[in-house]
């Protein structure tokens, strides 16, 4: 699971260019909508992405995982519960969609879990709505040939992020405990871009990988090809909270910083056409789970509101009076910030489910305003 974002560099490629206006020519609202984000932030507006989270369905089981304790299969054979919360409907979806029209946000990310072991991913994708959104989804690879990158495309998705953890064959495969998914993933990354469906990589960067030479090379070959890497710091949370070694120290953050200078890399803190959010947290960013809470990234499991309950714009405007969360930070919340890291790791210690709802997590009291 991890956040796609654009491009670093300041003016646009010929390729991203021919892009958007291939978007134009198809879907105009949609790339209306995209162009006036620029606009909406330099007005103080936020236009966060919406990861959306329906199923935490999953055929893998990945060392780092932070939808782990999401997953049915943890709370049934770990915490030996029974999660009885209401789960998302389409009119749900529907209703996500409408009021994210509505406030001029453009993108969606369908995510889990993995997306396309999802029985009705099509559905949710005509709930959505592919001609007054961008979509995008998430994948491990391993179902992505290229009769489904096809229909992919067919359906209304404009982009594919696939998780590559390793460049290493036997590396990545053991991360993701899954013998042969190396090879899934450039499966999938030949049939998504003969499917001409737009593309990048994502990856995990654990603690000290930043300066290896696999790290380097991998870099080389999505700058070679014309694909974004998309970098996700390894972050105490979910699956990794057994693995505090893998937390990246200031060291790796700034070999990646200056890695993003030759190659097409870059990560949630990573400036854009001019645009520097520093932390994503709700100005950048916002999941959706599967019981219709808001959590401010895919990696804080403290709810912001239900939409259920609260709408979209309240639920945002919640999250920007946050302190943590709204003001301008340069550093990431949840991964380099150690007094949140604690109140979130002991807040969150031996909650049966997640994210914290409303108030027991992030609450009213949690205000830059009176």
């Amino acid at each position: 699971m991890n956040a796609p974002l654009e491009t670093t560099n300041l003016a646009l490629s010929q390729a991203e260019q021919a892009k958007r206006n291939d978007l134009a020519q198809r879907k105009p609202y949609v790339a209306a909508k995209l162009a006036r984000i620029a606009e909406m932030e330099e007005r103080g507006e936020i236009s966060p992405i919406i990861r959306l989270e329906k199923s935490y369905l999953c055929n893998f089981k990945c060392t780092h995982c932070s939808a782990e304790y999401y997953m049915d299969r943890h709370l049934k054979n770990v915490i030996k519960v029974v999660d009885t919360r209401s789960k998302m409907e389409y009119d749900d979806i529907r209703n996500l969609s409408r009021q994210a029209d509505e406030l001029g946000l453009a993108r969606f990310v369908i995510t889990g879990g993995e997306p396309l072991v999802m029985k009705d991913f099509d559905q949710v994708i005509e709930a959505l709505d592919p001609d007054k959104h961008y979509i995008i989804t998430d994948s491990n690879g391993w179902f992505l040939d290229l009769e489904r990158a096809k229909h992919l495309k067919a359906i209304g998705v404009e982009k594919v992020q696939i998780s590559l953890d390793s460049f290493v064959e036997k590396d990545h495969d053991n991360f993701r405990n899954k013998p042969g998914s190396y090879k899934r993933v450039l499966r999938a990354v030949d049939a998504c871009m003969e499917a001409g469906l737009n593309l990048i990589l994502s990856t995990v960067l654990v603690k000290g990988r930043a300066r290896t030479e696999e790290f380097r090379q991998m870099c080389e070959y999505v700058t070679a090809r014309g694909i974004g890497l998309y970098v996700s710091y390894a972050k105490p949370t979910g699956s990794c909270t057994e693995h505090p070694e893998f937390v990246i120290e200031k060291e790796d953050a700034d070999i990646l910083r200056q890695l993003e200078k030759e190659y097409n890399v870059f990560s949630h803190m990573t400036p854009s056409y001019g645009s520097h959010k520093g932390c994503i947290t709700v100005k950048g960013i916002i999941t959706v789970t599967s019981t219709m809470e808001v959590t401010p990234c895919p990696y804080i499991d403290f709810s912001i509101g239900n939409l259920r309950e609260t709408s979209l714009k309240e639920v945002l405007a919640r999250g920007m009076r946050n302190p943590w969360l709204g003001p301008h930070r340069p550093d990431c919340l949840i991964g380099e910030d150690p007094k949140f890291i604690k109140i979130h790791t002991e807040k969150t210690a031996g909650a049966k489910l997640l994210p914290l709802p409303w108030g027991q997590g992030f609450s009213d009291n949690d205000s830059l305003y009176d």
